[in-house]
This record gives structure tokens, C-alpha cells and sequence, in this order.
């Protein structure tokens, strides 16, 4: 064996380490795209997550602000005795009904299906 022999020998080894190391980095950067592919998609859906509960939260905060309206135009709001056990249900039914038509005016179709429900209902 000669000395060019032995050159070429260790840079053919040589070349071929040094390929084998370019395609670990390549393995290693393609791992890394797809863990930040996946931390992108988890950070999407856990923010899509939080801004559907804020919505919610929100709509029902209205929704109690709506009913606690709703009880002080039916009348039963204020410095007055409490209910008798008896006065309850029509109290109620009272301060649901304002609360319907209230509601029917901030979301008129909210109001259309609930109503196609009870025709449902009665039928």
C-alpha cells in the first residue's frame, strides 16, 4: 500500500464520517422543525381553548347581568319582605318572562329556535 493509497483511503472514511454527520445534523434540524411544528399547533388550539371560554365567560356574565335587569323591571328587586313560599313561582315566571323579551331583543334567533322548541314541546 502506497501514501496515496492511504490518503485516499482515509479521506474516502474521512468524507463518509463526515457525510454521516451531516445527515444526523439534517435528522436532528428536521426533529427539531417538526417539535416546533407541534409546540405551534398545542400553543394554537390552548389559545383558540382560552378565547372559547373567554366567550362563554363573557356571554354568561351578560346573561346574569340581563337576569339581575330582568328582576328589577318585573318588580322584585329593592327593599321589600322576602317572597312567600307561595308568590315564588309566579315571581319567577314573571322575571322569566322579561328576561325572554330581553333576550329576544339582543338575539333575536337565540329567541326564533327556543320558540320552535317550545311549539315542539307542546305539540
Amino acid at each position: 500500500m502506497n501514501a496515496n493509497t492511504f490518503d485516499a483511503d482515509n479521506h474516502g472514511h474521512g468524507h463518509d464520517h463526515g457525510h454521516d454527520h451531516d445527515h444526523d445534523h439534517d435528522h436532528d434540524h428536521d426533529d427539531l422543525e417538526a417539535d416546533e411544528a407541534l409546540a405551534e399547533e398545542a400553543l394554537e388550539e390552548a389559545l383558540e381553548l382560552d378565547t372559547q371560554s373567554q366567550i362563554f365567560l363573557e356571554m354568561r356574565r351578560q346573561n346574569l347581568d340581563l337576569l339581575r335587569l330582568a328582576t328589577e323591571v318585573a318588580g322584585y328587586a329593592g327593599p321589600h319582605g322576602p317572597l312567600k313560599p307561595g308568590d315564588l313561582k309566579g315571581a319567577m315566571r314573571n322575571i322569566w318572562d322579561v328576561f325572554s323579551e330581553f333576550y329576544a331583543w339582543i338575539d333575536p334567533e337565540e329567541a326564533e329556535d327556543d320558540e320552535d322548541e317550545d311549539d315542539d314541546l307542546e305539540d
